[in-house]
């Protein structure tokens, strides 16, 4: 399961990278998110495939929180012809870089916010995130997480702001980062399931 979420994952990105066939112009639309119920991140459903994650995001007030959504309007066809037809998506956002990050055996990141909008894809080990609210998200190989919570402001009597992330278990995680352009000239968005 965590290999076919990885996969489909991979396909994600790469439409982000606007990866094509040759002679193929792309001219599927982006992915639609909707909210989802909590749960787990990894394919909500297979056919048609809804890719659920994770999102920390924060509201109007500055407030972060979790919330699960799903990636959907997956299409199907050949990839790369003239290999079989599978369902390829392409994710919203334009994509700035791509970033590994090793989380090391008990490290605590400090409550901050994200510098900007972020896949963070798990590729092994546990980690989680604690947002403002106090709701948690923990993930491992194979879940994504979207993180959106710059517009967080300082709460509580601490003033804390953002998120507090923490390595999870007794192996260090491993993580790969696709960051995003900031939209331009928009008003900042508190949609929970962004971008």
């Amino acid at each position: 399961m965590a290999d076919r979420a990885a996969a489909a994952l991979l396909m994600s990105v790469m439409g982000a990278l606007n990866v094509q066939a040759a002679g193929d112009p792309m001219k599927e639309p982006l992915m639609t998110i909707e909210a989802a119920p909590s749960g787990p991140a990894g394919l909500a459903s297979a056919d048609p495939p809804a890719l659920r994650y994770g999102v920390l995001y924060a509201d109007d007030k500055g407030h972060s929180h979790v919330q699960y959504c799903d990636l959907k309007n997956f299409i199907f066809k050949s990839y790369a012809p003239p290999a079989a037809p599978q369902y390829v998506g392409f994710p919203p956002g334009e994509v700035a870089s791509i970033k590994y990050a090793v989380l090391p055996v008990g490290y605590v990141g400090t409550w901050h916010t994200a510098p900007g909008p972020q896949w963070v894809i798990t590729l092994s080990g546990r980690w989680s995130v604690e947002a403002t609210d106090g709701s948690v998200l923990e993930q491992g190989p194979g879940e994504v997480e979207f993180n959106a919570d710059m517009g967080s402001t300082p709460q509580g009597a601490e003033g804390h702001v953002g998120h507090l992330t923490r390595q999870v278990g007794d192996v260090p995680n491993v993580q790969l980062i696709v960051s995003l352009k900031p939209s331009s000239g928009k008003a900042r968005n508190t949609n929970p399931c962004q971008p």
